[in-house]
């Protein structure tokens, strides 16, 4: 199966993802994530882009964005590459840093983007590197302090997220909204979908919290546990790979999504980075005989 092809358009709004190659480490001092945080901002400005929330982790980053021109790929493009050029330069080091290309699945609705949001500022909580939400108020690597109490990064869009958490409200009540909706659920062990208890996944950086039943959130965690179960790194699904293994796990979260959730055919191909035509193929069609 061929890797699907990006879904951009104005005004699309992208969870986007990567991680260090070989899951090493990609920000080694406040430096590095210095720099990256401004490659984000010059190229926000410069291709119509706009940036809610982020986190930079110690091998890999979140970032949630408006695509006001359609232009993510070349945003990326810049960002990534930019970005792989100063961090070889300053260490000495050659080749790529990225592991396979950037995820960016589509956020479709408004309970959607909260759910992203989510999940990308309590990314420190859920490793460990804050232990409650009050650290999470002063850790700096994250668009979380800009949303409590305002400050860098100021390309970081208040405005978007006050529309989503507080209707348009111009006082300060939807930063409460917000953080409120934020400790909603402490650092998971296990997650839950529709009250059934998973067994705990890997890849927990990329591992989301529980979430409503048709939210990415729930999506993500279905994806999650079948792909560990399977013994197929998540980013081989996602990425496309043409394997009968990754196109089997990519079948049967397709079904398990279409039998729990009522999202669209076409949004859960958007969030596997396929088209719907292929997603329609993988629903009729019979996993392959196990080798």
């Amino acid at each position: 199966m061929p890797r699907g092809p990006r879904v951009d358009f104005p005004g699309a709004v992208h969870h986007v993802y990567a991680r260090g190659i070989e899951k090493r480490d990609i920000f080694l001092d406040d430096d590095d994530r210095m720099s990256f945080l401004e490659r984000v901002g010059f190229n926000l400005d410069r291709w119509g882009m706009r940036c809610f929330a982020w986190a930079l982790m110690p091998n890999h980053f979140h970032l949630l964005l408006r695509s006001d021109e359609g232009r993510l790929s070349s945003f990326m493009q810049c960002l990534m590459t930019g970005y792989s050029m100063y961090f070889n330069e300053r260490y000495g080091r050659v080749g790529h840093l990225f592991q396979n290309r950037y995820k960016s699945p589509i956020i479709g609705k408004s309970a959607y983007f909260r759910d992203a949001v989510r999940y990308i500022h309590r990314n420190p909580l859920r490793s460990g590197i804050v232990r409650s939400l009050d650290e999470l108020d002063d850790y700096f690597w994250t668009g979380h302090p800009r949303i409590i109490r305002g400050g860098y990064p100021e390309w970081q869009d208040l405005d978007g997220l006050q529309l989503e958490f507080g209707g348009g409200d111009a006082g300060a009540r939807w930063v409460s909204t917000y953080r409120e909706f934020l400790g909603m659920h402490g650092p998971p062990t296990q997650e839950t979908i529709r009250g059934e208890v998973l067994s705990p996944l890997s890849d927990s950086e990329f591992c989301p919290i529980t979430g409503s039943s048709d939210s990415y959130e729930t999506f993500s965690a279905i994806l999650h546990r079948v792909s560990t179960s399977r013994g197929v790194p998540v980013e081989e699904v996602l990425g496309g790979s043409r394997r009968y293994e990754a196109v089997d796990v990519r079948r049967e979260v397709t079904k398990v999504c279409r039998e729990r959730m009522t999202v669209t055919l076409s949004l859960l191909a958007r969030w596997l980075g396929m088209n719907e035509k292929s997603a329609t193929y993988l629903l009729k069609s019979k996993s392959p005989k196990r080798r």
